[in-house]
């Protein structure tokens, strides 16, 4: 049977596929180490439980050299640069690093460089940061410790100018997709940044048919009017850069001054239940039950219902609560 390369659409098609069978198995996973762990190992353990649950779905399959669920579904293959072979077994590890691991080792390491160029600036200014719990081997506990040795290094006018350094980065990966998502539109070649890397493309296991030029062209022009959005989206974003970094210091300003942080160190000590530490951030739920911002925001992405009596409740509906104490 003639093999063809494969269009827009089917590649979509076989990436949602495959996004489905993985929130399937992260959800199983995290639902399984929440039972047997509990709820404030589970916070801490979430990344990494799906982490691992994306490791292990390409592993069995498009690493051990199968067909992944949403492949099959769309009767599309892998082959390499050449078009007359399927991948190496270099070629598919590279794609699952780079698909699954790369992602999640990156944005690790900037939020902890992030945490630290903050963390050191509100250290100077008297104000506490709440720090997670190191683990003996724990790779955040590692990243925050090599990431305090560097920041520690810097003077103060570099850790200034590297903090909008960092927040201009973490813009620019999403500006990147979406630029990626629009020359595939264009192009046809490749979805994810991970197979262009890995130079890994499909064929179909069909011959043309009379839709495919009309696919082609429809997506063509969806990629130019995606092109035309981004574009107009990097003139906004550059043009707001800097109001968006005058609000964040005015923001902290508010912060260091408001009752919460100005409050004598003899007052009680009021603890989050979910993360058993001293509550930041108070955060309502609608039955009134108090937490961490961070911590039932985390919780409500997993299971929209209040910690404590079950109450069922939409995330738009908790209450950030302003100089309460």
């Amino acid at each position: 049977m003639p093999l063809a390369a494969a269009n827009q659409s089917q590649l979509i098609r076989s990436s949602q596929k495959d996004e489905y069978f993985q929130t399937f198995l992260r959800n199983n996973a995290n639902e399984a180490f929440q039972t047997l762990a509990g709820s404030k190992r589970w916070l801490d353990w979430r990344r990494e439980i799906e982490l691992l649950a994306d490791l292990t779905y390409y592993g069995i399959t498009t690493f051990s050299g199968y067909q992944t669920l949403g492949e099959e579904y769309v009767n599309i293959i892998q082959v390499d640069p050449s078009k007359r072979q399927i991948p190496s077994t270099a070629r598919r590890g590279l794609f699952v690093l780079c698909h699954a691991f790369f992602p999640y080792l990156l944005d690790k390491v900037l939020v902890c460089l992030e945490n630290e160029l903050e963390g050191g600036q509100e250290s100077r200014s008297g104000v506490s940061r709440r720090q997670a719990p190191p683990g003996l081997w724990s790779l955040e506990s590692w990243l925050r410790r090599w990431m305090q040795r560097a920041v520690g290094l810097l003077s103060e006018p570099q850790r200034k100018a590297c903090l909008p350094a960092v927040f201009f980065l973490q813009q620019s990966l999403t500006l990147l997709h979406r630029l990626h998502v629009a020359l595939f539109y264009i192009s046809g070649s490749f979805y994810h940044l991970s197979k262009r890397a890995a130079g890994i493309s499909y064929l179909r296991v069909m011959g043309l048919n009379s839709d495919d030029g009309t696919i082609r062209s429809s997506y063509r022009l969806l990629g130019a009017v995606s092109l035309f959005q981004l574009l107009i989206t990097v003139c906004l974003q550059l043009n707001n850069f800097r109001q968006r970094q005058r609000a964040r210091q005015e923001w902290r300003l508010h912060r260091d001054l408001s009752p919460q942080h100005t409050q004598s160190a003899g007052s009680r000590v009021v603890r989050c239940i979910l993360c058993l530490e001293e509550r930041r951030h108070s955060t309502s739920t609608p039955c009134g039950h108090l937490f961490c911002w961070e911590c039932i925001t985390e919780w409500c992405n997993t299971k929209a219902e209040c910690p404590l009596c079950r109450e069922k409740f939409q995330p738009h509906r908790l209450v950030y609560l302003r100089n309460y104490s």
